[in-house]
């Protein structure tokens, strides 16, 4: 028996091998179920279908039992229209509003793999998303959604109304239901838009019922047993089958069903109840008892019933076509039809009552020993054995938080009474880090206040459980100042460890990732990176794969940040190939978004979007805040890039107002410049005074905010730049550039080297807008010079509207001190053409001439060409060295150069022109 080792396992999932792509999403909803090899016969309504699909909408509505989707899965796989197909089976989990648009996407997505939608995650904006991909796609479509009814939340129905009306007239709908939808569907009708099929198109007339009792009992039914069985089900498909099932190879059916009276749900109860009495006391008991299941696996009923016959009892079950439908290609796995299940579980209460706890004791420990949590809590809770619960929900909790599973964790915490979670320390201990890493910090202060409470009254003072706990606490509260951004820089000791006696790995882990962290706040990258370092040789020998990631994201932004890119990258690329091996976990969310950024700066833009749309739909499982920031602003830029400015605001406007009211300022700032630049790139100013009034920009410039240097903040810094791209937009040059000139100063005293190569590319674009053409190239030098080894990454170029234009200009009069390798300028080919579009307000100003040398300044240069030395070149010229140097720092000047090797380039070229 295969061993299911995942909390998010479903037995839907694809098996190994299968040609389904990995993917988050459950490959078994996004095709119709497998069904009886007995179809029920359903001509007339199929012919419906075919028609219908010419229109907007097909609604297949009728109660449970009806034979809906066995329908559609038969249309589904004998159309012959030529329509791309899709499909979508709903759950009671896509209620929220995240999972049923990626779920609906992916659908989509795999019937047109050029289907480029994403979920944003709000109601509104993912159906605008959806729209406008679905005008695009420009090829029929058909897209079928079964069990609609289970969809309560009526903000999601609004919203797929809204998709169904303005959907263009090339995408079709079928809507199967078991009650009508709140949807428009008097105006659909009036248009013709609409087919609906009820409960009488699905219902089986007597030649139906004669065909299906010949294939089902291998006996032809007389016409008065068909009339029989027609009259009392009213051709209600599972009643009709009930009975069938329940003649088994006896036709005459009419005796049975003249004792059914009442509803189609009495009829249902009954013809059951008959199934049941007509098993042996065998295969009966086994029915109910593994009905305490929702699916069944043959090692799992051996388990809960003490036998060693389930594998065979459940394949004898399947050949009966007894209301059992497998799950999966191998047929390891089963479930009963509901309505057989409601009757089963009816018959467990009553006949075996005193079981049911221990029965599902059992499947709770089976299902643990199996890695599948949620299904063991599931039973546990069940069983009503509470110290079991205790004990597996720390169990669980462990496992969880080393693959960074913190939803799961404050999810059945959540279903304890605060009681018994403060009196387990373990418990205790990580559901208030699960709390902290999710950002909840006003639960988590209350959670240490209780519990300091208890450790108080619980323990004596000098007793070890009480140092221990002491400790633990003592470090969480650390953790919860450092990722809250409410500890000073100062109140940090970065050279102190948890130690090596903290027997919880995770907090021992978590503490030294929230001290690189922190590191990384004060700009410290030296001891950021060797924080991170010890705290991933602590992590993995924890086997920590979640903090073991983090801390690599951690040691690739000091790499980033002091302009080590390639060693970012490569740490991003080995990162991810780890977390690939997995599920979509939180691990490999946080790993996917890291390499995205790396495609991103490296101009792999195709391969960085797809990563940051497969993300976001996960981000809500990351508690890392950068992970959904930063894929959230890089998507942003990428689409701001292609020209699709109003997806790109959609972006920043729903990251803005997850950010509002939280304490994460160095992100609204990150934000804030965004929306400056979109606004520049799209020629939208007077959008871009609302933004810089939001952000209280010149309230903050009037305070003097950015009128003399300070330490290094990245708050502070990003908000200076976007005060300096609206001052340039109106023409004031010299207080952007007086704005600037302070921001870079600050990150070059602390070695923000990809944050001075940014101000200095600003810079250059500033100085270029104002006229002066040799200050540009100048400070594009400089900016350079920081990345000799990589060039301008991708980022740069796109914080920095107008900046290709400087690079070309420098390019073409052969101003650029560094040459650009030929890989740079083949990766970044489309930035570096001279046909790249520039928005209007860059447009390039006359070229400056090259200011001429005087005679005294002509006479240096001829002697720094011999590479004589400035003593030297003093001793020849007759001129004092102080007044040398000063010379030939005017030279450097004029020649536009930094070093001597390249003034005595220059030197040289010029002297060979006559110069």
């Amino acid at each position: 028996m295969p061993r299911l080792r995942n909390a998010s396992w479903s037995p839907h999932a694809t098996p190994p091998g299968a040609d389904e792509p990995v993917s988050h999403l459950l490959p078994t909803k996004l095709s119709p179920p497998r069904t009886a090899s007995v179809l029920v016969p359903c001509a007339a309504a199929l012919r419906r279908i075919d028609q219908g699909v010419h229109g907007k909408l097909v609604l297949v509505s009728a109660p449970l039992g009806s034979g809906k989707t066995t329908l559609l899965t038969q249309w589904f796989r004998e159309a012959r229209a030529p329509h791309l197909l899709a499909w979508l089976s709903l759950d009671a989990q896509d209620n929220a509003p995240e999972r049923f648009f990626s779920y609906l996407a992916g659908a989509i997505r795999r019937a047109a793999p050029e289907f480029d939608a994403y979920s944003t995650g709000q109601p509104e904006h993912a159906t605008a998303v959806l729209l406008r991909s679905l005008w695009n796609l420009g090829r029929e479509l058909v897209v079928v959604l079964d069990d609609f009814h289970v969809l309560r939340e009526q903000a999601l129905v609004r919203a797929f109304s809204y998709l169904l009306d303005h959907s263009p007239p090339h995408v079709h709908w079928v809507v199967a239901s078991r009650c009508p939808p709140a949807l428009d569907l008097a105006r659909l009708k009036l248009s013709e838009q609409l087919v609906t099929l009820d409960a009488r198109d699905l219902s089986l007339d007597g030649e139906a019922i004669r065909e299906l009792g010949l294939r089902l009992c291998g006996a032809s039914l007389t016409p008065e047993d068909v009339e029989s069985l027609r009259s009392r089900t009213e051709g209600w498909v599972a009643g009709v089958k009930l009975a069938l099932l329940s003649a088994g190879e006896n036709a005459g059916v009419s005796d049975a069903l003249r004792k059914a009276i009442g509803s189609n749900h009495d009829i249902a109860r009954y013809l059951a109840d008959a199934v049941l009495r007509e098993q042996s006391d065998e295969v009966r008991e086994f029915l109910v008892l593994s009905s305490v299941v929702e699916h069944l696996n043959g090692e799992l009923c051996n388990a809960l019933m003490d036998i060693t016959r389930g594998p065979a009892l459940l394949a004898n079950l399947e050949r009966s076509q007894l209301f059992i439908q497998p799950l999966d290609a191998e047929h390891q796995w089963y479930r009963y039809h509901p309505l057989f299940l409601d009757v089963l579980r009816a018959q467990l209460a009553c006949d075996y009552g005193d079981r049911v706890p221990g029965l599902h004791r059992a499947a709770s420990t089976w299902f643990s020993e199996h890695a599948m949590p949620e299904e063991a809590l599931t039973h546990a809770f069940a069983s009503g054995d509470r110290a079991w619960c205790l004990e597996l929900t720390a169990r669980c909790m462990e496992s969880w938080m080393r693959e960074g599973e913190i939803a799961s964790v404050l999810q059945w915490t959540a279903k304890l009474t605060a009681e018994e979670v403060i009196r387990s320390p373990a418990l205790c201990v990580g559901h208030i880090a699960c709390l902290i890493l999710s950002r909840r910090f006003a639960h988590a202060t209350a959670a240490m206040k209780d519990a300091r409470y208890h450790l108080e009254t619980a323990y004596p003072l000098d007793s070890p459980e009480y140092e221990r706990l002491s400790k633990r606490l003592a470090h969480l509260g650390l953790l919860h100042a450092v990722l809250s951004e409410s500890a000073p820089d100062s109140g940090v000791d970065l050279d102190a460890s948890p130690g090596a006696e903290e027997a919880d790995g995770f907090v021992a882990g978590a503490v030294l990732a929230a001290k690189a962290y922190q590191a990384l706040r004060m700009n410290r990258f030296d001891a950021m990176r060797r924080l991170a370092l010890s705290a991933r040789e602590t992590l993995q020998v924890l086997n920590n794969p979640f903090l073991v990631g983090y801390t690599d994201s951690l040691v690739a932004l000091a790499d980033r940040a002091q302009g080590n890119m390639k060693d970012a990258a490569e740490r991003c690329e080995q990162a991810f190939a780890r977390a690939s091996r997995g599920r979509r976990n939180p691990v490999w969310v946080n790993a996917a978004t890291a390499l995205a950024n790396a495609r991103y700066e490296q101009n792999r833009l195709d391969e960085a979007e797809a990563l940051c749309v497969e993300v976001l739909p996960l981000l809500p499982q990351a508690s890392v805040f950068e992970t959904f920031a930063l894929a959230y602003l890089m998507l942003a830029r990428i689409k701001t890039v292609r020209g699709k400015y109003a997806e790109a605001y959609r972006l920043l406007d729903y990251l803005h107002g997850v950010l509002e009211g939280s304490h994460q300022t160095r992100f609204l700032a990150h934000v804030c410049g965004e929306k400056i630049r979109l606004y520049l790139v799209e020629q939208s100013p007077a959008r871009m005074r609302v933004v810089a009034q939001e952000f209280g920009l010149g309230e903050r410039m009037r305070r003097g905010e950015w009128s003399e240097r300070r330490f290094y903040d990245e708050t502070w810094e990003r908000l200076g730049l976007a005060q300096a791209w609206v001052m340039m937009v109106r023409g004031r040059h010299d207080k952007a550039h007086a704005i600037l000139e302070t921001l870079r100063a600050s990150a070059h005293e602390v070695g923000y080297v990809s944050r001075e190569t940014a101000l200095l590319a600003t810079l250059a674009v500033c100085h270029w807008r104002a006229g002066d053409a040799l200050a540009a190239f100048a400070a594009l030098n400089r900016g350079f010079a920081l990345v000799q080894r990589f060039g301008f990454g991708r980022s740069v170029f796109d914080e920095t509207p107008g900046l290709q234009e400087v690079v070309i200009a420098a390019a073409r009069q052969r101003k650029l001190s560094h040459a650009l390798p030929d890989r740079y300028t083949t990766r970044y080919q489309d930035l570096l053409s001279a046909g790249a579009q520039v928005p209007r307000e860059f447009a390039a100003p006359p070229a400056a001439p090259l200011e001429p040398l005087t005679e005294r300044e002509l006479q240096m240069l001829k002697l720094l060409a011999q590479g004589l030395s400035n003593q030297e070149i003093s001793e020849r010229s007759n001129v004092a060295l102080s007044t040398t140097k000063w010379h030939l720092r005017n030279v450097f000047a004029k020649l536009d150069v930094t070093t001597r090797t390249a003034a005595i380039v220059k030197a040289q070229e010029r002297l060979q022109r006559n110069l």
